[in-house]
């Protein structure tokens, strides 16, 4: 039922106000045409209720002024109503008694409301002045004698100066409704550029965001590759660097039961620690009974070589192997007879002479377990 009835009171003008202006005319037209069918029905029915062609010809006004109002048309549309309202209202004010005939005039003063609600401003005052004139001309043609009669003329007068005040006050009202919606249409307008700027701007912002997410999700992959590539990096520098401290302390069999262990660069505690490690290892891998350590490549014995030196021969010791210290320059002699430093191993000038003591160690060892069986 409301869908129908939004359907009948739709139309096609796009101003805030023409649509107003046309949606109470519709209203008034329907009202108007309800009553038309009551006044038809009566006319019917009734033998006295009246001529049937007066509700069907205003119809037929009305009709044509809905039509009008549909398609926009809202001025015209007013008119055409208030044109019929006021012709039938002059028609009773001709055909009833003077005293009733100026009673008409308190009865146009809806007529007058009904244009304030309908026209522009502007055109109000066509109305008062139709309404007011065609009112007093009226009585004046159909009743001569009205104007002589005080009682009579007075009523006249204060019906015409009623219908001027309604039509001011009117004007007034339908100025400040006009720029009320006016206004009302242009906070409407600045709403809806606002929104609209907005929307750009979110836009503009859903775009900038989405593109620094691109750049930071390549800037992320980036890095991880990045990371990926340095932690390559750093594996294969720890194996490089793991391979040169092997290749740095290199432990060489040279025969059975013997191993050469030749030195060289700066004995730190990282190659300390690598040293007993390495020589450990090969003790238990080959059954080593000789170490010998050639520090011939050290360039400079210090109390912490010393101590080195010491702790892989003690450990060595402790697995059975004998240590042969060999290579000691007379520089290093020297400075290790300056620190104080005795290191409690066998000791030999070259490698070569710490090889036939190796073999002497070895034979004297064999020859003592033989002769102990």
């Amino acid at each position: 039922m409301r869908t129908w009835i939004n359907t009948l009171m739709a139309t096609r003008a796009t101003d805030p106000d023409v649509q107003r202006r046309a949606l109470v005319v519709m209203q008034l037209i329907a009202m108007m045409l309800a009553a038309n069918a009551l006044f038809l029905i009566l006319a019917l029915l009734s033998p006295d209720g009246g001529s049937p062609l007066i509700p069907i010809a205003s119809s037929l006004c009305f009709i044509g002024a809905y039509a009008l109002a549909q398609r926009g048309r809202a001025s015209a549309a007013a008119w055409i109503v208030i044109g019929a309202f006021l012709a039938g209202a002059l028609f009773a004010v001709a055909n009833l008694d003077p005293e009733r005939g100026t009673h008409v005039g308190y009865f146009l003063t809806a007529l007058i409301v009904i244009a304030s609600l309908t026209l522009p401003p502007p055109q109000l005052w066509l109305v008062i002045g139709g309404v007011a004139g065609g009112f007093l001309l009226t009585l004046t043609t159909a009743h001569p004698n009205l104007w002589n009669v005080p009682e009579w003329r007075q009523e006249a007068l204060n019906s015409s100066v009623l219908l001027v005040v309604v039509g001011l006050v009117s004007y007034i009202g339908a100025r400040i409704a006009r720029r009320t919606i006016r206004e009302a249409q242009e906070a409407r307008q600045m709403a809806e550029r606002a929104q609209e700027e907005l929307a750009q701007v979110n836009a503009g912002l859903e775009v900038r965001i989405a593109e620094r997410t691109a750049e930071l999700t390549q800037t992320l992959a980036a890095q991880q590759a990045l990371a990926e590539e340095l932690r390559r990096s750093l594996a294969a520098q720890q194996e490089l660097s793991q391979l040169i401290l092997d290749l740095s302390l290199p432990v060489i069999p040279v025969h059975d039961g013997t191993v050469v262990v030749p030195l060289s660069g700066t004995i730190d505690s990282t190659r300390a620690s690598k040293l007993i490690e390495s020589v450990l290892k090969t003790i238990e891998q080959r059954q080593v009974h000789t170490v010998i350590m050639d520090i011939t490549g050290v360039p400079i014995v210090d109390t912490q070589v010393a101590q080195a030196l010491v702790r892989t021969a003690s450990a060595a010791r402790l697995m059975g192997a004998e240590t042969i210290l060999v290579g000691i320059r007379p520089e290093v002699a020297q400075t290790l007879v300056g620190l104080g430093i005795h290191l409690g191993l066998r000791t030999a000038a070259t490698l070569q002479e710490g090889l036939e003591l190796s073999v002497r160690h070895v034979n004297g060892a064999l020859g003592s377990r033989h002769a102990v069986l």
